[in-house]
């Protein structure tokens, strides 16, 4: 059973705790493998972080073949590869994420890009980039950049792999003669526990008792489990390497219903989390809030009447440890609900606003910034950063109704 803080309360976090969790997200998950939980049937060392170099590769290989970068993999796999730059697993090497690298020791730069940058490659082209100083320069930063690119999934010692054959659901190695040594196809690749090993942080790290980030393991507890809806199934539809998630508003609207309602003492907005295969949100950087005001008689809003309830997991760091602040996110099936009574006014605006980025933007870069010279590259890149963190924020279902 999930811990519950009660009723939301005013909080201050201080400088210290924000970036003591902005160093615990990056570095502090670094010692383990799939989060501590493996599929039926997949190699236990597959996802051993840091991932092992590739080696060279055969000499009789082309150059595309023998390439790490995804624009060679584009040159047969177009379609995967447009999809891929649209992700957030293509953009996981970012402004945010550099600026904070440039301020960092070898040990805890390999710990973060264990997960955002996955190749033992890319951790040798930053520390080449850094000695150069042009490591705040994507331009400069060589494999690096690429963030969670193909091998980081489906190389291996300049092995292939991938999913069961589309058509007919072979398995195993493919023409050794086709391109690259061909595939070795596995039914693991399909299985939600492939997502472990940077999605599901381990039980050691445990704040109140669930990881800070336990995705895997809320979806292990789900319907959708057992219904066999995987992580694949919702992130990468039809194979489509999209990975999309708290970001996209399309995304976030289909595992959601919204209902709406009106008595004579006031309106109603009821939220579901009715197709979100773990809790919405799923880790600890969003908050979402469930919004209402009424509306005068021009149909502005009265902001005396604003009602809100926020659905947030917040943790903090103290002088004892991590604890857990508050957590009301809806895990499957659970809704949450919100009453804005009419006050005098004959109409009300609902609406659920989703800040994917909130920690970051409200928090993590303000104290980061405060400590940094205004003009260094860190600065630069973390203001850059600070600025997607606040644009990233959406509304979802807004929706106007009337007193009976």
């Amino acid at each position: 059973m999930r811990g519950r803080a009660g009723k939301w309360a005013a909080l201050t976090v201080t400088g210290l705790a924000a970036v003591a969790l902005a160093v615990l997200l990056a570095i502090g998950f670094s010692r383990f493998s799939s989060g501590g939980v493996s599929g039926a049937s997949m190699p236990s060392d597959y996802w051993r972080l840091p991932l092992a170099p590739q080696g060279e590769a055969p000499d009789h290989w082309s150059a595309p073949e023998r390439s790490l970068a995804p624009e060679s993999c584009a040159e047969c796999h177009a379609d995967q590869y447009e999809q891929w730059r649209t992700s957030l697993h293509a953009g996981a090497f970012s402004p945010g994420l550099v600026g904070q690298l440039l301020t960092y020791d070898a040990g805890q730069i390999s710990g973060c890009m264990q997960c955002h940058a996955p190749l033992a490659e890319q951790p040798r082209d930053f520390k080449a980039a850094r000695e150069k100083g042009v490591a705040h320069l994507a331009t400069g930063q060589g494999l690096a950049a690429a963030g969670v690119a193909c091998g980081a999934c489906h190389l291996r010692g300049h092995r292939r792999f991938g999913p069961p054959q589309r058509d007919t659901g072979a398995t195993g190695q493919s023409d050794t003669d086709a391109p690259h040594g061909g595939v070795y196809r596995a039914a693991w690749f399909e299985e939600s526990e492939f997502c472990a090993a940077c999605h599901q942080f381990p039980q050691d790290y445990a704040v109140n008792g669930k990881p800070l980030e336990n995705t895997v393991v809320e979806w292990q507890e789900s319907p959708f489990a057992a219904e066999g809806v995987t992580c694949q199934t919702c992130h990468m539809p039809d194979r489509r390497h999209l990975w999309r998630g708290i970001h996209d508003p399309d995304m976030v609207a289909k595992g959601l219903t919204a209902r709406f309602s009106a008595t004579a003492e006031g309106a109603r907005f009821t939220l579901t989390n009715s197709g979100v295969g773990h809790a919405f949100p799923t880790y600890v950087t969003p908050r979402v809030e469930m919004r209402a005001v009424a509306l005068d008689d021009a149909g502005r809003p009265v902001p005396a009447t604003a009602a809100r309830h926020v659905i947030q997991r917040i943790v903090s760091s103290t002088a004892r440890g991590w604890i857990e602040l508050a957590d009301s996110r809806l895990l499957p099936g659970e809704e949450a609900s919100l009453f804005l009574p009419w006050q005098g006014y004959a109409k009300a605006r609902l609406w659920l606003e989703v800040k994917p980025d909130d920690y970051y933007d409200n928090q993590v870069y303000d104290v980061l910034l405060a400590g940094l010279a205004p003009d260094s590259p860190s600065a630069i890149l973390i203001a850059r950063a600070d600025r997607i963190a606040r644009a990233s924020s959406y509304r979802l279902f807004v929706t106007e109704i009337e007193r009976p």
